[in-house]
């Protein structure tokens, strides 16, 4: 997945990152929010990294990678965590 391929329609790529999320084992219905809410190119960086840095629980990697994101700019993450803060 380049992110410079402006003449590969948007929808092809949209729908690329929608089948890489479920093959990464999210669920569908996380999978229509993450879309609409975020920019293909965003998820497309976020996926990228997730392959270079394999880890066991992709899934997993990939919302903890999209929640930073998130902060980085400014709005909320995706969940909040249940520990409790010392």
């Amino acid at each position: 997945m380049s992110r410079n391929s402006p003449k590969e329609k948007y929808d092809i790529r949209r729908k690329r990152v929608r089948a890489t999320l479920i093959e990464f084992g999210i669920s569908r219905d996380l999978v229509k929010n993450i879309d609409r809410e975020h920019p293909v190119s965003v998820l497309e960086r976020i996926i990228e990294a997730t392959r270079e840095r394999q880890p066991e629980d992709k899934a997993n990697y990939l919302l903890k990678g999209l929640s930073y994101s998130r902060v980085k700019h400014g709005r909320p993450p995706l969940f909040h965590s249940l520990k409790e803060s010392d």
